[in-house]
């Protein structure tokens, strides 16, 4: 019964004191502003204010609607703005991750980080990116994370934690009795791996560097499938230990600390020093190490 509208009216009436007045302050003619209150005095069934009165006197009624008014259109005015201020902070962030094995436990973080930051619309790019330190330089990126630290001058970078890489392997296979691999017992092995080019792939740029490998890489799309051909006995895979625990405690197959202290890689957060949402993307590198698995190592 009661609209916004009339709600203005009254109250740019009780500042004007007169029809004429508060007709021009709306650009309305006076005999439509007119229409407009006798109107909601039929609804009503009372009038609102003393129309010879100058400037406008309001009755009972009249002072209980400009009470409302007063109350109301405030509150309508701040949310107004505060809606119109969130839907143009809003902001999309477009995170690269060059780690297949991540996402079964990234996805809570970005979860969490979406509450608590609800106007960031954050993205994964499309592909895993074997180059996206390049891309977030360029600023098709927004994040990337990754074990592999690169033109870190340029970017702020953000240590969450170590990841153990470990090796995985059937019951059956000759280096199960091993308390721990070598370099060279890897030589003429079959290794499976996501489709990542060598030199990008820790087992080989770290582990294996001094050794000659005259053995097989095998590429493996998803991390189930290396997982079942490992267990399979049709190769090894070096993955990182929270991969391997469920399967490992099961029987399905064995893991094998990388040299005598293991191999451990460290896991980054990166980000351009001219992101204007800093603040946020150092909450999220928190909810990160919160979300890290427990075979992790916190920097």
């Amino acid at each position: 019964m009661i609209e916004l509208k009339h709600l203005k009216t009254l109250s740019m009436l009780a500042q004007s004191g007169s029809l004429q007045a508060t007709a021009e302050q709306l650009f309305v003619t006076q005999s439509a502003l007119s229409h407009q209150l006798k109107q909601l005095e039929q609804r009503l069934g009372t009038s609102l204010f003393e129309r010879k009165s100058q400037p406008v006197r309001f009755t009972a009624a009249g002072q209980e609607l400009l009470a409302l008014a007063q109350r109301v259109l405030p509150d309508v005015v701040n949310t107004t703005r505060r809606v119109l201020a969130e839907q143009q902070s809003r902001a999309e962030l477009v995170l690269s991750v060059e780690c297949h094995a991540c996402f079964h436990w990234l996805l809570p973080a970005v979860r969490a980080f979406k509450q608590q930051f609800p106007a960031l619309d954050m993205q994964f790019s499309a592909d895993i990116e074997h180059d996206a330190v390049t891309a977030l330089l360029k600023g098709d990126l927004d994040l990337v994370l990754t074990t592999d630290l690169r033109s870190e001058a340029q970017l702020v970078v953000q240590p969450l934690f170590e990841l153990e890489l470990v090796l995985l392997l059937s019951p059956e296979h000759p280096l199960a009795a091993a308390d721990y691999i070598q370099p060279a017992q890897l030589e003429n092995a079959t290794i499976l791996s996501y489709p990542i080019p060598e030199e990008r792939q820790d087992l080989f740029r770290i582990f294996l560097k001094d050794t000659a490998f005259h053995g097989r890489v095998r590429h493996v799309a998803q991390g189930s499938q290396i997982v079942q051909l490992v267990a399979a006995g049709q190769g090894v895979a070096a993955l990182p230990r929270w991969m391997a625990q469920p399967y490992d405690s099961q029987g399905l197959l064995l893991t094998k600390a990388l040299g005598a202290t293991g191999l451990w890689r460290p896991m980054y957060l990166l980000h351009r020093p001219d992101s204007k949402q800093q603040h946020a993307l150092r909450d999220f590198a928190k909810q990160l190490q919160q979300a890290a698995p427990c075979s992790t190592r916190l920097l």
